[in-house]
């Protein structure tokens, strides 16, 4: 059998066993306790309001409307002020491992991922890095059409949302531009963005520099207009969290939910804070990259990771950009950048510029100074080669300097998401999402659905298919014959 026919055989019995699990679900009850206001969480709250369930939010960091320091936020209001949405978001990362599979423990120096401080790596980190190492390309392929599915769902979600609560998306900048600075990866992407229906227009570097005069003198192998939309995040999350307040949603600021106070062994009771029992018929847990001890006692415990990306803010200087912009340049340490379009305070325009992969493990604070430093001087000089008069004018001002943000989001080992469902001590059902890979703002409607759905007792494919224990199985096989080689 040709080896492209064994892998798709190998693909589907892999899904098939995935999709075989049983999803444990309650639908006891309509008061529901999230944990957690990143973007996901709040857009699970917004769906959960509407479907007449009482909701009730509690979120370690202060309020997002406030103006505390940036440090005081998880990654949804605390990195850079942009997110973007296209078909393709977090696709499987596996595979840029290959061929030294070291990607994860190699620093950013060194063209790794690594961030973490050197010498600090448990054994359960390490087994983290090597299942994200060895996956093969089949299944790397099979997570990825997974995850494209649920963002081509997330898209509906999000069409839906703008229809009915459009003043949600001041700021709204519809339609991204892909570049690329590597011939190959150009055409292997447009041929990947035209499969999955993406792909809005194809231009050659001529029409990249004559359709766009901010980028005359970019360095590009080629463009791609894609469907997809960006937002300025934080005033987008400061808008919904005052319509989820006018609907009734109530909101607990600075307060931590450190653990799940268990009936027994995976019979969740309720959650615990200041060794409080604090009792809901439902809880949604979404801890982003700072679950550690909250998941302790689910099988998503251990599952989920920090990566770090870093942010930089430059002035939109004339000859204006008027796109939302992603760079691709293959084999550079800010191997991708997120440009996104807007506002400064004095309502001037600026570029909001996102990237970096620098792996944290479990514990977020985790940084080696001199690898964030090189993260920061990668984006920089992608900043600086695409678009050197704001560069020059940021440095100038200091506006360069006083941008430095950073962010750290909730990875899995299988780059897919985490949904986890467990039925309650009263007949609800406590769910754990996360770990969505860059992809949390783009899959957050999907996410939403599901939750609701599981706590409807509807069957959802993010219940299998983002399984915490989905990789383990492939890995073992777990009575399927599946051939995992690299």
């Amino acid at each position: 059998m040709p080896e492209g026919d064994v892998d798709a055989a190998l693909a589907a019995a892999e899904r098939e066993l995935a999709d075989g699990v049983e999803v444990p679900v309650g639908t006891n009850g309509t008061s529901v306790a999230l944990v957690g206001a990143g973007i996901v969480n709040l857009m699970t709250a917004l769906t959960l309001v509407r479907a007449g369930y009482r909701v009730q939010v509690f979120e370690r960091a202060p309020d997002p409307r406030g103006d505390a320091d940036w440090t005081a936020y998880g990654c949804t209001r605390g990195g850079g002020d942009g997110r973007m949405f296209t078909l393709t978001e977090a696709d499987s990362y596996n595979s840029r491992s290959w061929p030294t599979n070291d990607l994860l423990t190699r620093s950013v120096t060194d063209h790794g991922w690594l961030v973490a401080k050197p010498g600090g790596l448990s054994t359960q980190e390490l087994a983290w890095a090597a299942d994200f190492h060895r996956m093969p390309g089949w299944l790397a392929a099979s997570y990825t059409q997974d995850i494209f599915d649920a963002n081509r769902a997330a898209g509906v979600g999000w069409d839906r949302l703008m229809a009915s609560d459009p003043s949600l998306f001041d700021g709204y900048r519809d339609g991204i531009l892909r570049l690329y600075t590597d011939d190959d990866y150009y055409r292997w992407h447009v041929d990947r963005n035209e499969r999955i229906g993406a792909t809005r227009r194809v231009l050659t570097p001529d029409q990249v520099r004559a359709g766009y005069p901010s980028l005359a003198d970019a360095p590009v192998a080629g463009g791609i207009e894609v469907v997809g939309f960006t937002v300025n995040i934080h005033q987008f999350l400061a808008r919904l969290v005052d319509l989820l307040a006018a609907q009734g949603v109530t909101f607990h600021w600075d307060t931590t939910i450190t653990g799940i106070n268990w009936a027994q062994p995976g019979v969740p009771a309720g959650v615990l804070h200041d060794g409080e029992v604090l009792r809901a018929d439902h809880y949604v847990l979404s801890p982003g990259a700072y679950g550690e001890e909250l998941l302790r006692g689910t099988a998503s415990h251990g599952q989920i990771m920090g990566m770090l990306g870093v942010w930089l803010t430059v002035p939109n200087v004339e000859p204006r950009l008027d796109h939302s912009v992603k760079i691709a340049r293959k084999g550079h340490r800010a191997e991708e950048t997120n440009v996104t379009l807007g506002t400064g305070p004095d309502g001037e325009p600026i570029l909001i510029c996102g990237a970096g992969y620098g792996w944290t493990g479990t514990d977020p604070a985790n940084i080696d100074s001199t690898e964030l430093e090189m993260l920061f001087e990668a984006l920089a000089d992608t900043i600086r080669r695409f678009f050197p008069k704001a560069y020059a004018a940021a440095l100038k001002t200091g506006m360069l300097a006083a941008s430095r943000r950073i962010c750290v989001r909730p990875w899995t080992a299988s780059c897919l998401g985490v949904f986890e469902t467990m039925v309650t001590a009263g007949g609800g059902t406590l769910v754990v999402t996360g770990g969505h890979n860059t992809g949390g703002f783009t899959q957050s409607p999907d996410v939403a659905d599901a939750v609701l759905a599981a706590f409807t007792g509807r069957r959802h494919p993010m219940h299998t298919r983002f399984h915490p224990r989905r990789l383990a199985r492939a890995y073992s096989g777990d009575g399927v014959s599946l051939r995992i080689t690299s």
